[in-house]
């Protein structure tokens, strides 16, 4: 129940983000993540809260349906005890994932709940304890105020023997630096190393297939929401296919303005991507996109347009 319960909220608030991406509060607890991640992403809940879009997407009743299950069961405020949430993995496939959620937790209801599942097994490992269901599943408090779960048992333990130090966290590498670079002011952010050895799935592509590595993120400037990609590819000629791709793309849904079911959703999708930069460098390609915060529960509502981009 423990695991289960924060993994769903993990993908509620990514849903959400992206869909509708020892800690202090809601910054990267980099003392827990082991040198060797390759990729990362990082959901300050705090910053994210103290937007106008929340506010705007608060009012459109998305959130409070899709977190209340949660809430009523858990008795966690997703967006007010949450103050961090980061997801980080050793390779591809979501099997390496791991989940890190900072914030104000009652552990002994949470552990109550996990007492009623009889088949939950409780591992030893240090100083801690790691809590498993169906022998998939795996947990453990780092502290009072930060757990951590994942699908792999001995990705659980290399992050708790990060927290204490047995081994080397990923301070002073290069996923690090990039994430350091480029996450100021920042709500949701993420670095990816070799975006194609993320899943299988992600090399069928038309656009994400020619990408080797990816940072991305979302902040907020006044009342408009700031969403930047920088894409790097093997060669110039990818960078060059890719941008080709993502200008096909708008170019689609141009198009499409007066030809939705519903009455004006091409021309409100059409409307906001006219704030739409695509940069190319070299063997990068850079994405920006400038959408007014009280438009983007609108714009998610019409996500249909946004999935043939992946296609």
């Amino acid at each position: 129940m423990l695991k289960k319960g924060l993994l769903l909220a993990a993908a509620l608030i990514v849903a959400i983000l992206i869909l509708a991406p020892c800690a202090l509060p809601g910054t990267l607890p980099v003392s827990v993540i082991p040198d060797g991640a390759s990729w990362i992403a990082h959901v300050d809940m705090e910053k994210f809260v103290a937007t106008r879009l929340y506010e705007y997407l608060e009012k459109d009743g998305r959130i409070q349906i899709k977190s209340r299950d949660i809430t009523r069961m858990l008795k966690i405020d997703l967006f007010k005890d949450i103050t961090g949430l980061t997801v980080f993995g050793f390779g591809p496939g979501h099997k390496r994932a791991v989940f890190a959620a900072a914030g104000k937790f009652d552990k002994n209801r949470l552990l109550t709940l996990l007492d009623l599942d009889e088949d939950h097994r409780e591992i030893p490992y240090g100083g801690s304890t790691i809590y498993s269901m169906d022998d998939d599943e795996f947990g453990a408090f780092v502290n009072e105020n930060l757990i951590v779960f994942g699908e792999r048992q001995g990705d659980v333990e290399k992050v708790l023997d990060t927290a204490a130090g047995k081994m080397k966290n990923f301070g002073s590498s290069k996923l690090h630096e990039a994430f350091k670079n480029n996450s100021a002011g920042a709500f949701i952010s993420g670095v990816v190393e070799n975006l194609s050895g993320l899943d299988r799935e992600i090399g069928r592509s038309r656009l994400v297939g020619k990408a080797s590595g990816v940072f991305f993120s979302a902040r907020e400037n006044q009342d408009a929401l700031e969403v930047r990609a920088r894409v790097s590819a093997d060669t110039p000629e990818s960078a060059k296919d890719m941008a080709d791709i993502a200008q096909g793309f708008i170019a689609m849904i141009r198009l499409g303005q007066g030809h939705e079911g519903h009455e004006g959703g091409g021309d409100r999708a059409a409307s906001l991507l006219q704030g739409l930069q695509i940069k190319l460098e070299g063997n990068t390609v850079g994405l920006e996109i400038n959408v007014p915060s009280s438009e983007y529960p609108n714009l998610m509502s019409r996500g249909r347009h946004f999935s043939r981009f992946l296609d």
